[in-house]
């Protein structure tokens, strides 16, 4: 009976490894300290959007400092997106100047200059290593 148990318990673990993917995400050139603030997407919709949780896989808002940020993900394999900026100020939001340009540092996957989704999306299936130069 236990080993039914442990075999069994064996494939469901090995079937959740198999249904996830491994995404390590490493920013470059942060200048100024202050929260980052990363998200991956799946959907056009939640990427170039504020406020739209459909579609956000994974967010980050943590303290970070000079230098480079590294962090991994398990997510389910698809496509997908990553916006990001540092909020220097701690205003809780991305400031910009009278044309919209940002005041802070920002970065997208794919190191794509505009919040577009097809620009900055990529595929993921077993492992995947995104690097975001701001």
């Amino acid at each position: 009976m236990m080993k039914k148990y442990f075999f069994s318990l064996s494939l469901i673990l090995f079937a959740i490894q198999l249904s996830a993917a491994t995404l390590d995400v490493e920013v470059q050139g942060i200048t100024k300290g202050g929260i980052l603030n990363l998200e991956i997407s799946s959907s056009q919709e939640a990427f170039e959007s504020d406020g739209d949780e459909t579609g956000v896989e994974a967010r980050v808002v943590e303290r970070v400092g000079k230098g480079s940020y590294q962090r991994s993900f398990e997510i389910p394999p698809g496509t997908y997106a990553i916006k990001l900026h540092i909020d220097e100020n701690e205003n809780e939001k991305l400031d910009t100047n009278f044309l919209g340009i940002p005041k802070e540092q920002y970065g997208i996957s794919n190191n794509a200059l505009l919040l577009n989704f097809d620009a900055a999306s990529f595929v993921i299936d077993n492992y995947k290593k995104i690097q975001i130069d701001l």
